[in-house]
């Protein structure tokens, strides 16, 4: 990147072409990772996108101009995050700034946060697309760095002992421009491995990565090999769907059309970045169109070879976030984010805990808990109480609907952690206005960094569950409560967890 070099303080980092460092101090376990293994993914064969990264030291001419402290572990606890996103830059930031949107010319930027212990990304800080503006990268800056002040993001570090510290990256988004947005053709979320065998991917056309996305096709190296290509494996899915007596539905991410087009409908807006004409009004386009010719020549194989390699060359599991462009015929794959994970190999018996009360699966965590409440929390208009309620209570087990993930359009918010960070178990229930995917894509990284079960309810029309609702206490604002003594036993390896009254 050619960018004036009194505007940045550059580090030596195994590949400074790929990576450049500005500031002292922390630059978060996100960052941190990204520059301890840029290197060997790009030996591998992974593309990775030029990045800057503003260290935490960055960051105290910015808090000493405001009044707001020395730096950023100065500045006072409890501080209402909107006093960030007002303050001002130095004139020496802005210019930094400058300089980063100079050298990436008529393409959007991301801005990242990287805090400590968070290298997986759990939706604890917030990162934001923009435009590629100096002004408009200033505010979307600080808008991350706001992050950091919130309510919910002090109760995940403390209650996940992941200590202070925070960077931010600033980088081109990957992808190219259509007639209307710019986007990459494919992009997901992966495990080169899991507890439970073999890695897989996650994938949605366009951008957001399968996580930002509420939808999303989830594919092993067993469908690459059974199918070939991702178009093949579309079609091949949709020919044995049909031959069962029934069609894809919009649970997949790709749907088939009349035009001879794949659709993704991103309802979260998601989806694409709008060319700069269309920015302001990106609510009035609502899908990403892939044409077969687009998918002809893509395949997964490679990925999953890389894959392997990875773990084979870092030593341990890893979680990335990825995209694919096509560049001269060539398919390039690019690795976006990636942290180590730990396999759970557990094995944990499900007999004589008591009576059984309901079950999940897509469980996150292992161990047993032992809870005295059960709350329920199914609407928007719950989410007050239940916070409320969260901060009188410990150890309890917290079942909510799916949709109080969604983004909430006119509703007021959406389920944050703030809301249940004193929850031990944490159930979701899958709203058929809402289909939900894998625990990552809602609140699975903070949960399993905080030590919590998650799993997804299973049968959720059941009547014994409903009249468990009915029959539970109500004690404000339609929150309902089962008082009992509880044990909730979960094995992420078995994918089952129960709730037991004893």
């Amino acid at each position: 990147m050619n960018m004036p070099q009194e505007s940045l303080k550059l580090v030596d980092v195994p590949n400074p072409h790929d990576i450049q460092i500005i500031g002292e101090g922390s630059v978060g376990e996100k960052a941190g990772q990204l520059v301890e293994k840029t290197a060997i993914l790009r030996e591998i064969g992974f593309m990775t996108p030029s990045r800057i990264v503003l260290a935490e030291g960055w960051f105290d001419d910015f808090f000493a101009r405001n009044g707001l402290g020395a730096c950023l572990r100065g500045v006072p606890e409890g501080i209402d995050p909107s006093e960030i996103r007002r303050g001002g830059l130095t004139t020496d930031q802005f210019a930094t700034l400058q300089a980063i949107s100079s050298s990436h010319d008529n393409v959007p930027l991301i801005v990242r946060s990287s805090a400590q212990g968070d290298a997986r990304g759990t939706g604890t800080y917030t990162s934001i697309f923009t435009e590629n503006h100096p002004g408009k990268l200033r505010k979307a800056l600080q808008g991350v760095l706001a992050s950091y002040f919130s309510e919910g993001a002090i109760a995940f570090r403390r209650d996940a002992q992941t200590g202070e510290g925070f960077g931010v990256m600033i980088e081109p988004v990957v992808g190219r421009w259509g007639e209307y947005f710019f986007a990459p053709m494919l992009s997901g979320f992966g495990y080169t491995s899991t507890s439970r065998g073999d890695g897989y991917v996650n994938l949605v056309p366009g951008l957001g990565g399968g996580v930002e996305s509420r939808y999303g096709e989830r594919i092993t190296r067993v469908d690459v090999e059974k199918y070939g290509g991702v178009l093949d494996y579309y079609l091949g899915e949709e020919r044995a769907a049909m031959a069962c007596g029934y069609k894809p539905t919009r649970q997949s991410s790709l749907l088939r059309t009349e035009t001879g087009m794949f659709e993704f409908y991103d309802y979260d807006g998601l989806g694409f970045i709008p060319s700069h004409e269309n920015w302001r009004r990106k609510a009035e386009i609502a899908k990403v169109m892939i044409s077969h010719e687009d998918l002809m020549d893509v395949n997964l194989l490679p990925l999953f070879n890389m894959m392997s390699v990875t773990e084979q060359r870092l030593g341990k599991p890893q979680y990335f976030e990825w995209a694919i462009t096509v560049e001269g015929g060539t398919t390039l794959f690019w690795v976006l984010q990636v942290a180590d994970i730990s396999k759970k190999l557990d094995l944990i018996d499900f007999e004589n805990h008591g009576r059984e009360m309901f079950a999940g699966h897509t469980v996150t965590g292992s161990g047993v808990k032992e809870c005295e409440e059960i709350v329920f929390c199914l609407s928007h208009a719950d989410l007050d109480a239940l916070r409320r309620i969260n901060q009188g209570l410990s150890n309890f087990v917290l079942v909510y609907s799916s949709i109080l993930t969604s983004r909430a359009g006119s509703k007021p918010r959406r389920l944050e952690y703030s809301d249940l960070n004193n929850a031990s178990v944490v159930i979701e229930l899958q709203n058929s206005q809402h289909v939900a995917g894998s625990p990552i894509e809602h609140l699975g990284g903070q949960l399993d960094l905080t030590n919590k079960l998650f799993a997804v309810l299973e049968n959720n029309h059941n009547g014994d569950f409903w009249d468990l609702v009915r029959s539970s206490a109500e004690l404000a604002d339609g929150i309902h409560v089962h008082r009992a003594k509880l044990r909730v036993v979960g094995s992420e390896r078995q994918n089952r967890l129960v709730v037991y009254e004893q």
